[in-house]
């Protein structure tokens, strides 16, 4: 342990999880919650310390209490939770002696690992290979993880015919249905009228953009009249449904595809409900290892929801415990589905209601209380739970100790610490009692 102590700043549970597991390995802890300059001043003037880790929900609070830390001390190795990997570097490039962690970036794989098969402690993705991690004693076991294959032209054709939102359907079946009426009225013009092909197409594309009908149909049998006549209304409703389609696409924000990337996967997907740092994240790992995804959230101008939608990942605005909505994402033929908001009960009352859809589907929750945690596991064992903080807690105060573990993985209400070598050891802090 080093002989300094360690400095740590932030308010939350989970900077008090980084405490707890500090204290558990006998690091003397300099706490500040809300620290103002003066304060911190006051710590480095009583002596230095070993390292500063800050540990913060937001990323604008982080970079200000680094650069608080800084102006305090100028060599001072700094260790800072900060979610954007495209600001990242630059923290660190301009503050100096620091180092990134994330806690989405820990937790996600031990979140990934279940949603694919309940044994494996955590999922990572090894030259191309997607590998699942398991603790054999302690060694880290590596097995190969089968991940469904996709029959493209199956899912093209499932996105097509049944496309998750409105606007979507309208452009689609409004298209559909008015290539269909101009095929039928060419070929019957073509062969009642006796028209050419090229004649029957061209009067059949005047009447159904409602230029001017075909001439010769006036002439035609009155049956012919008759369908004519009740193909060219049965194209208004059509034209009505593409033109609603193309507009409500064109002024709302799309958050879904019709066809490609954005589409809502029908079968052998992940359910990601919650678009915070560990959703988004999860999502990201997940599609990596060639799982398709559908994120569900209820704030349609979140952050992250933007994120997601940049990185093509297709996103479904609505409550994750509404049975209604987990049917329309098809939860009956889904891997699993994973409740990974912010909030705990809202979480347990997404697994319950999975549940209550499908019971066969396996479900991932995400706590952030080691009490619920051990609650849920004992009393109402919906499905696998992570607790996040716990999770990423115990990396941060091993590397905040000097510790060489770089990644950490789960075994059933455990946590384990992995080190480069391929050994692991057990977290600081397991599960609480």
């Amino acid at each position: 342990m080093p002989s300094r102590p360690i400095l740590l700043l932030g308010e939350g549970d989970l900077a008090d999880e980084v405490r707890a597991a500090l204290e558990a390995l006998d690091a003397e802890v300099v706490r500040l919650v809300k620290p103002t300059q003066r304060e911190l001043d006051e710590v480095f003037e009583r002596g230095p310390v070993e390292r500063a880790v800050v540990v913060s929900r937001d990323d604008p609070s982080a970079l200000r209490m680094a650069l608080m830390v800084r102006d305090a001390d100028a060599d001072v190795e700094l260790l800072i939770t900060y979610f954007d990997p495209a600001t990242a570097p630059q923290l660190c490039e301009r503050i100096g002696h620091c180092r990134i962690v994330s806690m989405a970036d820990i937790a996600a794989p031990t979140l990934a690992g279940p949603c694919l098969d309940e044994s494996l402690g955590a999922l990572t993705i090894e030259d191309g290979r997607v590998i699942g991690v398991k603790t054999e004693g302690e060694k880290v076991e590596e097995v190969p993880v089968e991940i469904p294959g996709r029959v493209r032209w199956r899912a093209f054709l499932t996105a097509l015919l049944k496309p998750y939102d409105k606007s979507a359907a309208l452009l689609f079946y409004g298209a559909l249905g008015l290539g269909a009426i101009l095929l039928i009225e060419t070929v019957a013009a073509s062969l009642v009228l006796h028209q050419h092909i090229v004649d029957s197409f061209y009067g059949a594309a005047k009447t159904l953009v409602t230029v001017d009908p075909n001439d010769k149909v006036a002439d035609g049998p009155k049956w012919f009249k008759t369908a004519v006549s009740v193909l060219m209304l049965m194209a208004l409703v059509f034209e009505a449904f593409f033109t609603a389609g193309v507009v409500n696409r064109l002024i709302d924000r799309r958050l879904t595809g019709l066809v490609g990337r954005r589409a809502v996967p029908r079968r052998d997907h992940v359910i990601v409900v919650g678009m915070g740092q560990v959703g988004l994240r999860l999502c990201l790992l997940l599609r990596e290892c060639g799982v398709s995804v559908v994120a569900v959230d209820d704030r349609e101008e979140g952050q992250n929801v933007g994120q997601a939608r940049e990185a093509g990942l297709p996103v479904v605005i609505g409550r994750g415990n509404d049975p209604s909505l987990l049917r329309r994402v098809s939860l009956r033929r889904a891997l699993a589905v994973a409740a990974v908001t912010d909030d705990d009960l809202e979480n347990l009352s997404i697994a319950m209601s999975a549940r209550s859809v499908s019971e066969d589907t396996r479900v991932v929750l995400r706590v952030g209380d080691g009490r619920l945690a051990n609650e849920t596991r004992s009393l109402f064992k919906v499905g696998v739970v992570r607790d996040v903080h716990r999770i990423a807690a115990a990396l941060i105060a091993a590397q905040a100790t000097g510790s060489p573990a770089s990644s950490v993985l789960c075994h059933e209400d455990e946590t384990h610490l992995v080190h480069d070598d391929g050994t692991v050891e057990e977290a600081a802090i397991a599960a609480s009692t």
